[in-house]
């Protein structure tokens, strides 16, 4: 049996799947045709590299390639290609967005609502999903749900 990439072919995530239209975004996905051996490879040079490049164009044409990318953040899957992306590339990713957030004390839902309000509400107003908005902003979806509620607390006037 082939290894699953964790997306397209997994059943459920704990029923935090983000939905496109009213279906499981995973059932959207590109790779969900596709040998889930290709999107790991057993190595990072060579012809391995190829086969990482062909990974990576299949994700590069899937419509939920942000939601994929979001899912395997959310989850530190750090193995093979998810989301366009590989391993290496997503770690480095975290690596930036846990750097940025130790080196502010602050909250980040409120350095986002201090400092990127016109960015995050852009993105909102684009329908763009939680995971979506949260790896643009280089966040998580946790404190993008927090942004949403501090928002709503705003809009009625009730403490967040």
């Amino acid at each position: 049996m082939g290894r699953s990439i964790g997306v397209a072919v997994t059943p459920s995530n704990n029923g935090n799947a983000a939905s496109t239209q009213g279906r499981d975004w995973r059932t959207l996905g590109a790779c969900r045709t596709e040998d889930p051996d290709l999107f790991h490879p057993a190595g990072k040079t060579g012809p391995y590299l190829v086969q990482i490049r062909k990974a990576k164009a299949i994700c590069r044409a899937c419509p939920v390639v942000q939601q994929c990318l979001g899912w395997a953040l959310d989850n530190r899957e750090m193995n093979g290609v998810i989301g366009g992306m590989d391993e290496d590339e997503r770690r480095r990713l975290l690596k930036r967005t846990r750097r940025w957030s130790a080196g502010n004390p602050e909250r980040a839902w409120v350095q986002i609502l201090r400092d990127r309000r016109p960015e995050f509400l852009a993105l909102k107003a684009a329908n763009r999903s939680v995971n979506e908005i949260a790896v643009e902003l280089g966040t998580n979806t946790q404190t993008v749900h927090n942004v949403l509620r501090a928002l709503e607390a705003e809009k009625t006037g009730v403490a967040a």
